[in-house]
């Protein structure tokens, strides 16, 4: 099955979507102590993340920098959200090697989280502003 451009980025925009949701109910999984289910859902929801940013994101902004003439302003955005998305699967990869014990704390795992947290939610706004430039 193959999809135009346009249908492929909906379809991303409705995994981003469902993902921050996923994500949200992590959140109040933790503030419940489930920390079980929670290491499960952010395990699979960043997986997902990465499947999407690899299966969809990357190949569109590739396409989008080789074919298309933005201000520098939009490529300064897309710049700054493809970093925060990669900071979180930056700081996934970190919380998981010290939950295997490969790696020692370095900095406190709450504090780790929650920067993957704020990332993630900052990578998602300005996602959503440069989807509604491009496609609105």
């Amino acid at each position: 099955m193959v999809f135009d451009v346009k249908t492929q980025a909906m379809i991303n925009l409705t995994i981003q979507v469902l993902l921050i949701m996923s994500v949200s109910g992590a959140v109040f999984l933790v503030k419940k102590r489930n920390l079980g289910k929670h290491c499960v859902v952010m395990r699979v929801a960043v997986l997902l993340q990465i499947i999407a940013i690899a299966g969809v994101m990357l190949p569109s902004m590739l396409g989008y920098i080789e074919n298309e003439q933005r201000s520098i302003f939009f490529n300064m955005e897309m710049l700054v959200h493809h970093t925060l998305g990669l900071t979180v699967i930056a700081i996934w990869i970190y919380i998981n090697l010290v939950f295997a014990g490969v790696m020692r704390i370095r900095v406190r795992l709450e504090t780790a989280m929650r920067l993957a947290l704020a990332s993630w939610i900052l990578a998602l706004i300005i996602g959503l502003h440069m989807y509604f430039l491009i496609w609105m």
